[in-house]
């Protein structure tokens, strides 16, 4: 949390220095824009114990997908800020060989997803952008062969979850179109939590009743994910800044 916290206060300074530096040039527009948007990829659910078994083979596409909105304030022709709402979905499918038994398994989960994205566009339509992400999870489930006997489907599988959890996301792009109004944006986004997300102290995937892990330490475990991520911006109006100092939104006919 700590992290997160130093990476917000960061940016906002950087935005706050940035702001002052365009006052002291004069006037800058501020275009206005929404956007939908649709990503998918694969995701890994980070745990050292999993990674360190020899007995488990992770899939690392397991799947991950996204998709929503965003409102977003460019600043002149390079520098933006937006927030984003997104549906979100990940998942890790497990291998498990322990010798006497050969099966694999599926934890997948879904999510609200709220992000505050700073981006930096250059002249020629490519971009950078990066930022805190804050998630609600919304559902936990596992998969697991009927033929076995497992205890973890015993409970309420998203019990031994948190809620809340909190990420940095990172991306890059290009613009494939580029209008007067409406860009059709291409790009890479990876995501981190860099809290763990599990919330039951005794919860650990492996122990499931049928592969008894010899474990001392639970280690902590954080989902990452990198997605293909697909934008439709529309520029629907702007903030001119008068000479008078005022300002006001005009929209687009």
């Amino acid at each position: 949390m700590k992290k997160l916290t130093f990476l917000i206060l960061l940016l906002f300074v950087t935005s706050v220095i940035y702001s002052q530096h365009r006052k002291k040039r004069g006037s800058e527009v501020k275009w206005l824009s929404i956007a939908a948007k649709a990503g998918y990829g694969n995701s890994i659910l980070i745990n050292s114990n999993v990674m360190g078994d020899n007995n488990i083979t992770m899939d690392f596409l397991s799947p991950a997908y996204s998709f929503g909105g965003r409102f977003g304030v460019t600043y002149g022709d390079n520098f933006g800020l937006a927030f984003e709402v997104l549906s979100s979905g990940f998942s890790q499918k497990y291998d498990i060989n322990d010798g006497n038994n050969t099966y694999s398994k599926t934890q997948k989960f879904t999510s609200l997803d709220y992000l505050i994205m700073f981006r930096y566009t250059s002249d020629y339509g490519f971009y950078f952008e990066a930022g805190p992400k804050f998630s609600n999870l919304k559902s936990a489930s596992i998969e697991n062969p009927s033929d076995f006997n497992f205890t973890d489907n015993e409970t309420d599988y998203i019990a031994n979850f948190k809620e809340k959890y909190n990420s940095i996301a990172i991306g890059m792009g290009f613009a494939i179109f580029r209008g007067e109004r409406i860009n059709f944006n291409l790009g890479l986004r990876g995501s981190y939590a860099i809290t763990d997300i599990v919330e039951n102290p005794n919860f650990y995937v492996l122990d499931d009743g049928v592969y008894l892990p010899e474990i001392t330490t639970l280690a902590k475990t954080n989902p990452f994910s990198l997605k293909l991520m697909f934008e439709i911006n529309y520029f629907f109006g702007f903030w001119g800044d008068a000479s008078c100092g005022k300002g006001r939104i005009m929209f687009f006919q």
